[in-house]
């Protein structure tokens, strides 16, 4: 038999329809979330207006002195993770 035909053997059944469920509660809105989102967004864009400030003032030398300092913090961190 071919799996395009209708099969008139089997019987059509109607579509159930499940009952609506029960409105879920609605979590209220946290303030501190957003502020403590707020604060990270404002400490980044702080972090970035005074980078460019220092290239601004002191040119090439501001622009690759953060890299070099976070190479030695990050060498630490690292070291502290192997160590367990």
């Amino acid at each position: 038999m071919n799996d395009m035909t209708f099969d008139h053997a089997q019987q059509q059944k109607a579509p159930t329809v499940a009952a609506p469920a029960a409105p879920s509660p609605v979590m209220p809105f946290d303030t501190r979330d957003q502020a403590n989102a707020t604060k990270a967004l404002l400490a980044i864009l702080l972090y970035v207006l005074l980078w460019g400030l220092a290239v601004a003032i002191w040119g090439l030398p501001a622009l690759f002195l953060p890299a070099v300092a976070k190479t030695a913090i990050m060498f630490v961190i690292l070291v502290s993770i192997t160590r367990g």
